[in-house]
């Protein structure tokens, strides 16, 4: 007993970057490690797809450096002003953030 063929659903070369990646240059895959402060549902272990090309849009998730360190969070923005969307920030610390890339894909094992 084995497992039914679709047949022509399966396409035989699935490449992932070509699929995932629109700027091969600009494109970086970064695993969670520990806990993320946003609304995405993102969780250790999970694997990002970030594009540094894009441009920050309102309610984008970002990979930014805060404090030396590298976060992933959800951000909100008025005007030219980033503002991180969860709660807990304090926004005269943190309004110093370097924006490393946008987040376009996560993907997490089942």
């Amino acid at each position: 007993m084995g497992f039914p063929v679709p047949g022509d659903a399966i396409e035989q070369n699935l490449d992932l970057n070509r699929y995932l990646v629109r700027n091969t240059a600009a494109t970086f895959f970064m695993k969670v490690e520990g806990s993320i402060q946003t609304d995405a549902e993102i969780h250790p272990g999970d694997l990002l797809v970030v594009d540094r090309s894009l441009t920050v849009q309102h309610q984008s998730v970002i990979v930014a450096v805060i404090e030396g360190e590298l976060r992933v969070l959800r951000v909100l923005k008025q005007g030219d002003k980033l503002i991180p969307a969860a709660e807990g920030w304090d926004l005269a610390r943190d309004c110093s953030l370097e924006v490393w890339g946008v987040v376009t894909t996560l993907i997490r094992k089942v």
